[in-house]
């Protein structure tokens, strides 16, 4: 029997029976109201902190952020490939750079680096910020200051991923309640894809692996519970099945219509998501 308890919304834009600013002060009436919730709404933007309270007080909150806080940035999403056995690059995970080029950087690297060039990526970025294609072990050294920089600051975790040649385009594969919708970004001779780096969309080209990509991201979602992301992928140039790259839990819009048609999108996923509460 469904609960007849309020909807509760942190999210600005969805109203519910109670809106609540994710920046308030957090007070025991809290606890109690979201223990008589029937639902909770959040933001792509929630912190941990409220996002476990929440599922702690109330067993519906859209989205489903479970992996994303137990399997946190490249380095969690990287387990969480493994753990699920989908195809993707071979990564290595690295705690911190001292793990990697051990107590005396002079004497080289303390491990079998896969071939250069590579890719290496911190914990958390965006929009290819955080992410290096490493040409040789001059390249990496620059790399590796900056992931210190970044440890200093209290980041820890990066990993280094095998280099997909021949690639001109990713497919992003967006989640969004349980639909699913696919583009391509194009950016010939240019590592980076993303729009943020001069990527174009294109939503038409080759829809029959579109259709492979989001086959592979629904069976994914359906083990894991993700229902709001975007899953980047590609199609390695020598042929074989499509390899995972990431998990984006705040993705950008431009390729799903702009901000606006996002949000009627995400409206119309937290309706839906509510009848079945």
């Amino acid at each position: 029997m469904k609960s007849a308890g309020p909807v509760i919304s942190f999210h600005p834009e969805i109203p519910a029976d109670h809106f609540i600013w994710d920046r308030n002060v957090r007070a025991q009436q809290l606890l109690e109201l979201l223990s008589r919730a029937r639902a909770v709404i959040l933001p792509q933007t929630v912190e941990r902190e409220l996002y476990l309270l929440c599922r702690r007080c109330c067993p519906a909150v859209f989205p489903n952020y479970d992996c994303r806080f137990a399997w946190e940035g490249k380095t969690g999403a990287t387990l969480l490939f493994w753990h699920h056995g989908v195809p993707h690059p071979r990564t290595l995970i690295f705690p911190r750079v001292e793990t990697m080029v051990g107590e005396h950087p002079e004497m080289g690297l303390n491990f079998e680096m896969p071939p250069f060039p590579l890719v290496v990526k911190a914990r958390h970025g965006g929009e290819g910020r955080g992410t290096w294609l490493v040409r040789d072990r001059e390249e990496l050294a620059p790399v590796l200051a900056r992931l210190e920089r970044r440890e200093w600051q209290g980041e820890t975790g990066f990993v280094v991923q095998e280099f997909i040649p021949g690639l001109e385009r990713d497919l992003r594969v967006t989640v969004i309640g349980d639909r699913i919708f696919s583009y391509w970004r194009v950016n010939p001779g240019a590592f980076h894809h993303n729009l943020a780096r001069g990527g174009r969309v294109d939503h038409r080209a080759d829809p029959v692996e579109q259709g492979r990509g989001r086959e592979l991201v629904r069976n994914f979602c359906r083990r894991t519970g993700i229902n709001l992301a975007g899953f980047d992928l590609v199609f390695p140039a020598a042929g074989g099945e499509p390899l995972f790259l990431e998990i984006n839990y705040t993705f950008g819009r431009g390729g799903l219509g702009g901000g606006a048609a996002y949000r009627a999108r995400l409206q119309k996923a937290v309706e839906q998501w509510l009848r079945g509460c």
